[in-house]
């Protein structure tokens, strides 16, 4: 990831600070994952620990990729020891179906702690997401979000992004895109 200012071009609330991730924050990232994706339940209780273990092995050797290929930000509580409260991903990705054609700028894995929302830290950690991708080269960004999330959708469409094509009734997720102009 190239070297960004932070601290001066986005404008999170003074309490929080925008930062890349850190080898180091890997045990903070996996549980901030767990918890906002898969809420402990009767049924899956039994599969933390292997989820647990997948979503750090995953992030860990993520955080190893290239710079220039894959990027990892946590936002930081500051008046909480700095602990991570926010996170997003953002790499280079072929289609699956189409190897052969230009990478494309992928968002994963937005997640903010519940008692963090609505402060405007995805949204920051979104437009962060931008600038890297405009660094990259790209014009467009693209991402998913679940067909049961409307709060995630609502902030997607406020910020710019559009609807690339519209799922099949059993798909639980749609694919959004948003022009970048420089």
């Amino acid at each position: 990831m190239s070297i960004l200012h932070w601290e001066k071009a986005h404008a999170l609330p003074q309490d929080y600070r925008l930062r890349p991730a850190y080898p180091e924050d890997l045990s903070q990232l996996v549980e901030l994952l767990l918890t906002s994706f898969y809420p402990q339940d009767h049924v899956n209780r039994w599969l933390y620990p292997l989820l647990r273990l997948g979503i750090q092995e995953d992030i860990k050797r993520r955080l190893k990729s290239s710079p220039q290929q894959y990027g990892c930000l946590v936002v930081v509580d500051k008046s909480a020891n700095f602990s991570i409260v926010g996170t997003v991903e953002i790499s280079l990705r072929s289609q699956f179906w189409q190897p052969l054609q230009p990478r494309r700028p992928y968002i994963a894995n937005v997640a903010v702690q519940p008692r963090h929302r609505r402060r405007g830290l995805a949204q920051q950690m979104l437009l962060a997401c931008e600038y890297i991708s405009k660094t990259w080269g790209c014009k467009r960004l693209y991402l998913h979000v679940a067909t049961d999330n409307p709060p995630a959708f609502s902030l997607y469409r406020k910020i710019g992004y559009d609807v690339c094509y519209q799922p099949y009734p059993w798909q639980r997720r749609q694919m959004m895109v948003k022009e970048l102009f420089f």
